[in-house]
């Protein structure tokens, strides 16, 4: 994820200064602060396994657009986001018995790049984009109970995710207010799964991704606007191919995690 970082980095020094007096330019940064709830499910050689955990969220993040000059209306932008868990219990349970209880801490990275247009009218404004993108989910389990008994050692899952996909935002304005609102959808072209506690294994696995906001604008000067609203994401990812090494038999199951935030934003425009 180095490359993405610096390529970041550089979209936002470039946007930050105008790029040129021609275009337009506007910078954001954004925090809130939610819930996020992971599951998964699996029915591998006979089992019926079922784990999840619900741990508050603290989400921040940055954003960067520039609007060309020509051709008109068009945009580009970068909108980064990073969803940090609060240590919480996960359970396990097969066929309805629990079987494990642990501590959980989920930490989520969201890059999104975009290209679209943009428009508005006399009281409203709408956008429509392709975008692409990484997302990265980092899991630490540690303080495992199995069968109520004690067990020693931290496995540490990492999930790298590719995607492709559209979206479109919309808001009506009324003064120097205006309703917004946004939804996109993304499909994950590849993606790779390793658990620390098998580092011979790599699993492959594919999914989606679905992104919904609302929430009210306010227009603080002509360059400068504060945003307030709620946001919802939704990751679900499909099981594995199952995985022979060394005698074990292992497989990434179905997977399940949803991120309910309300979300304060300032926008500055250049």
């Amino acid at each position: 994820m180095n490359s993405f970082v610096k390529l970041l980095v550089f979209i936002l020094i470039i946007v930050s200064a105008g790029i040129a007096e021609a275009g337009g330019a506007g910078v954001g940064i954004h925090s809130g602060y939610g819930v996020i709830k992971y599951e998964h499910h699996t029915s591998f050689m006979g089992s019926d396994i079922k784990s999840e955990s619900s741990q508050d969220v603290i989400l921040f993040g940055v954003s960067g657009e520039y609007s060309f000059s020509e051709p008109i209306n068009f945009y580009a932008g970068v909108t980064t986001d990073w969803a940090l868990g609060l240590k919480d219990n996960e359970t396990t349970k097969d066929h309805g018995i629990q079987i494990q209880s642990n501590d959980m801490r989920i930490f989520s990275q969201f890059y999104d790049f975009r290209f679209g247009y943009k428009n508005s009218g006399r009281d409203y404004y709408y956008r429509l984009y392709v975008a692409g993108g990484w997302d990265g989910v980092h899991i630490k389990r540690d303080q495992f109970l199995q069968q109520k008994y004690p067990a020693e050692g931290v496995n540490k899952e990492d999930i790298s995710l590719w995607r492709a996909g559209a979206g479109a935002g919309f808001g009506y304005t009324l003064g120097n207010w205006a309703l917004d609102g946004r939804i996109a959808y993304a499909y994950y072209l590849s993606g790779e799964v390793k658990f620390s506690s098998l580092p011979q294994n790599t699993f492959d696995t594919n999914g989606s991704c679905l992104d919904m906001g609302v929430g009210i604008v306010r227009k603080i000067t002509e360059k400068t606007s504060f945003y307030v609203g709620v946001s919802y994401t939704l990751l679900e990812l499909d099981e594995s191919v199952i995985k022979h090494s060394n005698s074990v038999w292992a497989v990434f199951p179905q997977s399940r995690i949803e991120i309910f935030t309300g979300v304060v934003n300032l926008n500055y425009s250049f």
